[in-house]
């Protein structure tokens, strides 16, 4: 379950800093990229993207190692024919 709500949270978060970038960039009495929200939705998606990278690592790595063993079992066949 978290590794289908990691992708849409870090999503989410990037496209609300890029909105509050680009207002913050047109009128900068908004202050958003001064705010204390903004921080900490920041840091948010700092934490959600490290998570989702090392995640989306992992399972890259499990998968390889699945075909790679796969790879093997195939060969191993073949030898035995």
């Amino acid at each position: 379950m978290l590794r289908k709500l990691l992708p849409h949270a870090a999503i989410i978060l990037s496209m609300m800093y890029f909105v509050f970038f680009f207002i913050d960039r047109v009128n900068s009495a908004m202050s958003f990229i001064d705010n204390d929200i903004t921080k900490g939705l920041l840091f948010l998606l700092c934490v959600l993207t490290i998570v989702n990278a090392v995640l989306l690592i992992r399972d890259d790595r499990a998968r390889e190692r699945r075909r790679q063993q796969m790879l093997r079992r195939r060969s191993a066949q073949r030898k035995e024919k």
